[in-house]
């Protein structure tokens, strides 16, 4: 799990998350302790994105969850992007992780 701070990188919860997943942990799951540790931090909102052949399925799917304000079209908005592929024995899973923290001045 990730230790408690004031704000997250997006790259640490994509890490977090993929390491979750090789361990065979159900991706629901994941989304959600994920975004459990998000809301606990000064973050505005947040988005994440797994994509790929979840839970082992045969036809690969999106699913997302998203959490607060998400302005992806506002450029002054400071939004932390990662992009983090998962190798699991089923193949190969994409993870995005969007984290907003605040306006820029």
């Amino acid at each position: 799990m990730i230790k408690r701070c004031d704000s997250y990188s997006a790259r640490a919860i994509a890490q977090q998350i993929r390491e979750d997943l090789q361990k065979r942990t159900p991706f629901r799951r994941c989304l959600k302790q994920a975004l459990t540790t998000i809301k606990q931090s000064n973050t505005k909102g947040a988005k994440i994105q797994i994509a790929g052949r979840l839970n082992g399925s045969e036809i690969a799917r999106t699913e997302w969850t998203r959490e607060g304000q998400l302005p992806l079209h506002t450029l002054r908005a400071k939004i932390d992007f990662c992009y983090v592929p998962a190798f699991t024995a089923y193949g190969v899973l994409g993870i995005k992780v969007w984290v907003y923290t605040r306006n820029e001045a």
